[in-house]
C-alpha cells in the first residue's frame, strides 16, 4: 500500500523558489522592514534576497555608519551588492543626551569608515555625502574614485568650511548626477555673494568691467577664500562631465547665491535639474549681458524631464513669461511654486508676440470672429506640457486668500495628462477649503497620486473629505495631512469612509497635525530655514491597505495607527479607543522610571485588520459585549451608559437586600 502523501511535500518551500522570483516578490514590499523579514525566513532566502536588502544603504548618525560601514569592510559578499549609499554623519534619528554626543569628530571617523570600506563597493554607482559644518576625509573622495569604477552620482555639503581647490572631490570625470547641498553654516558664515558683497537678488545699480569679467568666469563668491573652490566645481560639471544627466543645487536659505557660469553650460543629456538659492537672472537692466540667463538655459536643454525650482517665491523672483513656446518638450515632472507654473502653461508663441509688440497693440482678430469670445482665453494647446507633464508638486504652502477656485482651475485644465499631485494649502479663518478640494478634484478627474495638506488651522472632517474625492475615480494612493476638528470620528472610521467611497484606493495614509496660533503662523513663516519643510510631526497618523474581493468590493481595512501623547511631555503609544486610567499610570511610572523618551521618543504601532463588511454579512464575525462597550460609536456609548444604569441598579439592589436581610437579624435577636 502506498504510503499517504503529506501536505507537506504539496505544499512549495520559499528556498525552492529561485532567486530572480524572490528578488521580484522583494521589489514589490515598500518597507525595508518587510524585506528585512522576508530575508529572515531562512539562510537560503537569505542569501537569494540580499540584493534587495542592501541595494540602498541609508545611514544615520555615526555610531550606525561606522557599525554597518565595518560589517561591509568584513564582508565582500554583501559589499558587491550595494549600489547607492547615503551617510547623514551628524543626523541621528533617535536624539542621544550631548554627553553621548560626539559632533566633533564624526566628519573624520565616518569619512574614514567609507575610505576602508571602498575597497569592496565594486557596484556602488550612487554616493551621497550628507554632512552639517565638518569636512570629510579628503582621501575618501580619492578611494571612491579609484575604487568605485561604477561611480556615476555624487552629492556632497557645503557648510561653514569649504574644501581646498585641489581637493579629490573635483577630480571626478564623466559623472552622470551631482548635488551640492548649501547649508546654514555656508551662509551664517558669509560664503555666499549677496551677504558678504552687500547685494540681493534684485538688479545691480552697477557692474564694473572687472565684476564683469568675475560674473562671466562663473564666480560663486566676490571673495577670494571661495572663489577658487567654486570655480574648480564648475570646471568639474562644465568641461569634464558633458555627458550629465542629473543636477541639484540648492541651499538652506532663501538667500540667493550666485551661478552665472551654470546658465552658461551646455549639457545634451541633463534630464533632472533641482535649483535653490541662485540668482535667476544675472545681469542688470541697461547692463551688458555677462551671461546667459536662466530662460536661455532652459531652451537649450529640451531633454529637461523633471525640473525643480526651491526656494521661496518672493526671495526669487524668476520671470518664466519669456519662455519659448517650444522649450521643455519633454517636461514630466515639475516642483516648485503656483506661480511658476502658471507661466509655464500660458506661455504663447513668440510671433504673436512680437507682432503686438511692434504694434504696441493686440493681434487683429478674424472677421468671422465672434465679438463675444474671451478676448484672452486660456492658451490651451500651446505648448507640450499638456500632453507630457504628469506630476506636480507645490513645496511651498499656498494661501487661500492668495488664490481662487478660477486660477486654481485654469491652470490645472489644461494639464490633461496629469496623474499625481502634491500641495500643502494654509488655512486661515474665514476661508472655504471645500472650494478648492472641489476645484481639484474637477480639474484633475484623472489623478492617480494625491498628497494633500492643510496646515494650521481646521479644514474639514474625513466624512466630508470621502464625499469630495468620490469623483477622483482612478485615485490609487492618497497621502492626507490636516488639523482635526471637533468632533471628529476615530481616524480608522474616517479611513474607512474614504475606502468605501474610493474603492480603487491600494493605500493610503491620514495625519492629524497639530494646529498653529495666527501670531505662531507669522513666526513660523518669517524663520522657516527652508522652503521645503514638511507638514509638523503628526500627533497621530494611521497607514491603511484596502483589500477588495474578486468583484472589487471592499473587504477589510489592514491599519497601522501611531498615536503620540504630548500633552505628557513625550511620546506614548496610546490605544487608538482613548486613553485609560491604566493608560496615564503606566505612562507616569514610565516617566519616573526614566524610560520615556521625552520629545521625539519611539513608539510602537498598533497593527490591526478593520472589517468594512456590514454586521449582518455572514462572513462577519459577530463582535462579543465586551467590543461592544469598548467600541467608540453612538451604539457603544449607549451600551455603556446602559451598563452604567445596570451597575447602578445592582448597587441599588445589593444596598436594600443588605439592609433588609440587616433589619432582619436585629429583629430575630429582639
Amino acid at each position: 500500500m502506498d504510503a499517504p502523501v503529506t501536505t507537506s511535500r504539496l505544499m512549495p518551500s520559499l528556498d525552492a523558489l529561485p532567486a530572480e522570483i524572490l528578488l521580484e516578490l522583494a521589489s514589490y514590499l515598500t518597507s525595508r522592514s518587510d524585506v528585512l523579514q522576508l530575508s529572515q525566513v531562512s539562510p537560503a532566502v537569505y542569501a537569494k534576497v540580499i540584493p534587495a536588502l542592501y541595494a540602498d544603504v541609508d545611514l544615520h548618525g555615526a555610531e550606525q555608519c561606522e557599525r554597518t560601514l565595518t560589517m561591509i569592510e568584513r564582508c565582500p559578499d554583501v559589499a558587491c551588492h550595494v549600489r547607492k549609499l547615503t551617510v547623514h554623519p551628524e543626523h541621528e534619528l533617535v536624539p542621544r543626551p550631548r554627553d553621548q554626543y560626539r559632533a566633533w569628530d564624526n566628519a573624520g571617523v565616518v569619512s574614514r569608515c567609507v575610505m576602508q570600506a571602498a575597497v569592496n563597493l565594486d557596484a556602488l554607482a550612487h554616493f551621497e555625502w550628507d554632512g552639517e559644518d565638518m569636512l570629510p576625509d579628503d582621501r575618501m573622495w580619492a578611494e571612491l574614485r579609484a575604487r568605485c569604477a561604477c561611480l556615476k552620482y555624487v552629492g556632497t555639503t557645503f557648510g561653514c568650511f569649504l574644501p581646498r581647490p585641489t581637493s579629490n572631490l573635483f577630480q571626478f570625470n564623466d559623472l552622470a548626477g551631482f548635488a551640492l547641498t548649501l547649508k546654514d553654516g555656508f551662509y551664517a558664515h558669509s560664503l555666499h555673494v549677496p551677504s558678504r558683497g552687500g547685494s540681493s537678488a534684485g538688479p545691480r545699480p552697477s557692474v564694473s568691467l572687472k565684476d564683469a569679467r568675475r560674473l562671466a568666469r562663473g564666480c560663486a563668491d566676490a571673495d577670494p577664500e571661495s572663489e577658487p573652490v567654486f570655480t574648480r566645481l564648475w570646471d568639474m560639471l562644465v568641461l569634464r562631465c558633458p555627458a550629465l544627466e542629473a543636477l541639484t543645487i540648492v541651499g538652506h536659505s532663501s538667500e540667493p547665491s550666485e551661478a552665472a557660469r551654470l546658465y552658461g553650460a551646455r549639457w545634451p543629456r541633463l534630464r533632472a535639474l533641482t535649483l535653490g538659492a541662485l540668482v535667476w537672472n544675472t545681469h542688470a537692466p541697461g547692463q551688458p549681458t555677462v551671461a546667459a540667463d536662466f530662460v536661455h538655459f532652459l531652451e537649450a536643454h529640451p531633454t529637461i524631464e523633471s525640473l525643480s525650482l526651491l526656494g521661496r517665491p518672493s526671495a526669487n523672483q524668476l520671470d518664466l513669461s519669456g519662455l519659448d513656446c517650444a522649450a521643455l518638450p519633454n517636461l514630466k515632472e515639475f516642483s516648485g511654486s503656483f506661480t511658476h507654473l502658471r507661466m509655464l502653461v500660458d506661455r504663447v508663441p513668440r510671433p504673436a508676440l512680437d507682432q503686438a509688440d511692434d504694434n504696441n497693440q493686440a493681434p487683429n482678430p478674424p472677421a468671422d470672429a465672434n465679438n463675444n469670445a474671451n478676448v484672452n482665453p486660456p492658451p490651451e494647446g500651446y505648448t507640450a506640457l499638456t500632453k507630457t507633464l504628469t506630476r506636480v508638486c507645490f513645496p511651498h504652502p499656498m494661501h487661500l486668500r492668495d488664490l481662487t477656485p478660477l486660477t486654481v482651475s485654469r491652470v490645472l485644465l489644461g494639464l490633461h495628462a496629469l496623474t499625481a499631485l502634491k500641495v500643502t494649502f494654509s488655512i486661515q479663518g474665514g476661508y472655504d477649503s471645500n472650494s478648492i478640494l472641489r476645484t481639484i478634484v474637477s480639474s484633475c478627474p484623472y489623478l492617480l497620486d494625491l498628497d494633500l495638506t492643510c496646515a494650521n488651522k481646521p479644514s474639514f472632517l474625513l466624512d466630508s473629505f470621502a464625499s469630495l474625492i468620490r469623483g477622483l475615480t482612478r485615485l490609487r494612493t492618497l497621502t492626507l495631512a490636516l488639523v482635526r476638528m471637533s468632533g471628529e470620528e476615530p481616524m480608522h472610521i474616517g479611513a474607512s469612509r474614504i475606502a468605501l467611497a474610493n474603492p480603487r484606493l491600494k493605500a493610503f495614509s491620514v495625519a492629524f497635525i497639530p494646529a498653529l496660533a495666527p501670531a505662531a503662523l507669522s513666526a513660523a513663516a518669517a524663520l522657516a530655514p527652508s522652503p521645503t519643510d514638511g507638514p509638523p510631526t503628526p500627533l497621530e497618523r494611521g497607514a491603511f491597505e484596502l483589500a477588495c474581493d474578486a468583484h472589487g468590493i471592499p473587504v477589510c481595512l489592514r491599519v497601522a495607527q501611531w498615536r503620540a501623547l504630548p500633552w505628557l511631555g513625550f511620546s506614548w503609544p496610546a490605544p487608538v479607543g482613548g486613553l485609560g486610567i491604566i493608560g496615564v499610570v503606566g505612562a507616569l511610572l514610565v516617566r519616573r522610571a526614566g524610560l520615556g523618551a521625552r520629545g521625539k521618543g519611539r513608539a510602537s504601532v498598533r497593527r490591526w485588520v478593520y472589517d468594512l463588511r456590514p454586521s449582518g454579512h455572514p462572513d462577519v464575525a459577530r463582535a462579543g459585549v465586551g467590543a461592544l462597550l469598548v467600541e467608540r460609536s453612538p451604539a457603544g456609548e449607549e451600551a455603556r451608559l446602559l451598563a452604567f444604569c445596570a451597575c447602578l441598579g445592582a448597587l441599588t439592589v445589593w444596598a436594600l437586600v443588605t439592609r433588609a436581610v440587616r433589619d432582619a437579624g436585629v429583629g430575630v435577636l429582639a
